[in-house]
């Protein structure tokens, strides 16, 4: 005989504390869920997905030009992104533009010939770097400043270290190990650099000092999602579980992973914008759910939801998204078998 059940439905709108990426939920003056249940699991999830690519923590890069040492008369160009969605193509123009108003407002001037220009290949997804053609001031380097995937301050700048495990930079497919490899003589804090620079110009620090030069090519594919997946996570559901979760990931373990929400519409279609670039909702059903064991005799009373992204960070985003649902199976614990065990089997 099949298992009798009863759903919990939620709504992170009735949330009675808590934000968005980490709310509490209690019912007034009663459990919100009455009985004697078993075990509960997660039926399906309707997630709006409005988080946007480029927000504070991936909007902000800089660039030094020359040897990207400002105190021997390199400039800095610090540059701030408007957060929102942006394809490949949009992304690349929209800090082109910045980057040449950041230019026209240094002082002195940099020519928009002595810049480089950053472009996005749809086809392969992959974001290239190009040095300036033919600067006015004959051959340079650019210093690469970004808060994850390149970091190195030469001295000043808006842009500071961080371990959250990505940026705008980590967003376009680069990867840490393009920075150049730099001598012992340089300290560590600024190794992991990335340098663009005309062919024949020497590079400061690489060894050998002459390398060829020229365009850089993100080393993979750009993710251009802010995330990859949400861990919707409850430590309250998960309290009665004998064993915890694991996780591959070495950035922030984590457990009471009750589902893991890839960003994907679950249906393949081509000449469609990447999942991420643009608002949409995903409506997962769970087939295969995880089960979290209850106690006998125990109703639930609170439940508490909170949301992590792919590198372990609570799930961030800079304007409110629209509220986010998920439906529980909670199953009833069998008392017409005669005496059970766990398992639900008469012995």
């Amino acid at each position: 005989m099949p298992q009798s059940n009863a759903h919990i439905v939620l709504n992170v709108r009735d949330r009675t504390g808590g934000q968005y990426n980490s709310a509490l939920f209690n019912a007034e003056n009663q459990n919100i869920i009455q009985g004697d249940i078993k075990n509960v699991t997660v039926s399906e999830v309707n997630f709006p997905y409005d988080i946007p690519n480029i927000q504070a923590g991936t909007n902000l890069f800089a660039l030094a030009s020359r040897a990207g040492v400002v105190a021997d008369g390199s400039q800095l160009l610090n540059i701030t992104i408007p957060s929102g969605f942006y394809t490949g193509t949009e992304l690349v123009d929209v800090i082109n533009n910045f980057v040449t108003a950041a230019a026209a407002a240094a002082i002195p001037v940099i020519p928009a010939s002595d810049l480089p220009r950053f472009s996005y290949i749809d086809i392969s997804n992959r974001v290239t770097i190009t040095p300036p053609v033919a600067p006015v001031d004959g051959p340079q380097s650019w210093q690469i400043i970004s808060p994850y995937t390149f970091y190195s301050v030469p001295t000043t700048g808006n842009v500071t270290y961080n371990k959250l495990g990505k940026d705008i930079f980590s967003l376009m497919g680069f990867l840490q190990t393009q920075g150049v490899a730099f001598t012992d003589a340089v300290p560590p804090s600024v190794r992991n650099t990335l340098y663009v620079s005309n062919p024949g110009y020497p590079i400061p620090g690489r060894v050998p000092p002459n390398q060829p030069t020229g365009p850089v090519a993100a080393a993979a594919s750009a993710p251009l999602t802010f995330t990859q997946y949400v861990d919707i996570c409850s430590p309250q559901l998960c309290k009665f579980q004998y064993f915890r979760d694991g996780s591959t990931t070495n950035l922030a373990r984590r457990s009471d992973v009750i589902c893991r929400l890839y960003i994907c519409n679950n249906i393949a279609l081509t000449g469609q914008d990447p999942d991420g670039v643009r608002p949409f909702v995903i409506n997962r059903q769970f087939f295969n759910a995880r089960r979290m064991r209850w106690t006998a005799d125990n109703s639930v009373g609170t439940i508490d939801i909170n949301l992590y992204d792919d590198v372990g960070q609570p799930l961030s985003t800079v304007w409110q998204p629209r509220p986010y649902q998920i439906t529980f199976n909670a199953m009833e614990n069998p008392k017409d078998e005669g005496m059970m065990g766990d398992m639900g089997r008469a012995y």
